[in-house]
């Protein structure tokens, strides 16, 4: 028990330190970015009415006949079993949409604004490339709780108004969800299910548009490992440490890495990330040593310990809080 203490007081004392890391783990290269020179649509000056709206098949019509004449797109083809337009492009690019989110997206908008909606649900590069929020959005770990609280929250400050809007998310492990925020210069703000309509695509191309910027993202700050005793921990830029469990060709390494044994992992903050693997008797008591007092940690996701295999996460052992 004595030494446990001690551990313990060990790992508070490095928990906020900037150590130097001593390990690294190559991330998968991000996605190859366009051609500069390559012809960008700046604006969609198109009146488009309700009824090409009324159905896919008219959509699809009216978008045959119209996309051809806009940046570099030479060919639309219509596949109406999956619902789906695919656009070629003249350096031989190719882009599947699916069409029935978009109508009920673009149903609700006017103008010019239901012409800006078809450009971000057709061509997300684009817009990515033009500085729009899609290309600073990343997934971010959140506990189920935290949806429990907030919309309690927002419940609460618009009583008596309309519902508010819901956080747009998909689910990840138990108590744990997948959720996405706009990382600006200097907020970072939840996209919610108005944004989502607003740009025209549904969650799971939000989903790996969130996936290839966070490539993007971890490209330039590097994901770092250090190891200190029998655990490891993360390092990034001190906000962003809990979106590598996003990453499955990273915790694939970790796990080669431990002679295939599967690795276990806290995502205690949005910052503090540790893991070890699961035949590790002495580093899992650490880990729990860890997760136990999460008194003095901000942003606090979750005590409990996760298993990674086959390319998902799973509750390994619930962690009770201590009570300070």
């Amino acid at each position: 028990m004595l030494g446990d203490v001690w551990v313990f007081n060990f790992l508070k004392k490095l928990f906020g330190r900037a150590k130097r890391p001593n390990a690294q783990i190559e991330l998968p290269a991000p996605p190859a970015p366009q051609p500069p020179n390559r012809p960008a649509i700046k604006s969609l000056d198109l009146n488009i009415p309700d009824e090409a709206l009324e159905n896919e098949a008219r959509f699809a019509a009216y978008l045959q006949e119209r996309l051809p004449f806009f940046g570099d797109v030479i060919k639309v083809d219509y596949d109406p079993g999956a619902g789906s337009l695919t656009l070629h492009s003249r350096n031989g690019d190719r882009m599947t949409k699916f069409l029935g989110n978009a109508l009920l997206a673009l149903r609700e908008k006017k103008g010019q604004a239901r012409a800006q909606g078809l450009l971000n649900y057709l061509n997300l590069t684009e817009a990515l490339e033009s500085g729009g929020e899609l290309h600073e959005v990343l997934p971010v770990l959140k506990s189920r709780s935290f949806l429990d609280v907030a919309r309690q929250q927002m419940l609460q400050a618009v009583k008596g108004k309309s519902d508010p809007p819901q956080f747009v998310y998909l689910d990840e492990a138990e108590n744990l969800v997948r959720l996405f925020v706009v990382n600006g210069e200097t907020t970072v703000s939840y996209v919610m299910t108005t944004t989502l309509d607003g740009w025209g695509i549904d969650v799971g191309e939000l989903a790996e548009t969130a996936q290839n910027n966070l490539h993007k993202f971890l490209a330039k700050t590097g994901v770092q490992i250090a190891k200190r005793s029998q655990f490891q921990y993360l390092e990034i830029d001190g906000q962003f440490e809990s979106s590598v469990a996003f990453l499955p060709n990273f915790w694939a390494q970790v796990q080669d890495q431990s002679g295939g044994a599967a690795p276990v992992a806290a995502f205690l903050s949005r910052d503090k990330v540790f893991f070890t693997h699961e035949n590790d008797t002495q580093g899992l008591h650490l880990l729990e040593l860890i997760s136990a007092d999460l008194s003095d940690v901000p942003y606090v996701i979750s005590p409990d310990q996760y298993r990674w295999e086959d390319g998902k996460w799973s509750l390994f052992k619930r962690v009770t809080r201590s009570v300070q």
